[in-house]
């Protein structure tokens, strides 16, 4: 009879800790962020790259 009201305490005592469930969303936030920094530098790389090298091929045209 001991042993079951112990592991009764045991499953309620894991049933209200939450700090496992929030490292977890935590997790699931950081790489969600991730991946739409990700997505972002892969769709707009490529642009973002060709605009700063006609930038500075005109500014070099322009100083030089």
């Amino acid at each position: 009879m001991l042993g079951r009201s112990r592991g009764a305490n045991a499953v309620r005592r894991f049933r209200r800790d939450r700090s496992g469930t929030t490292a977890i969303e935590y997790a699931l936030v950081a790489g969600l962020i991730f991946l739409a920094l990700t997505t972002g530098l892969a769709v707009y790389g490529n642009s973002a790259g060709s605009l700063f090298g006609n930038l500075s091929t005109r500014l070099l045209a322009v100083l030089g």
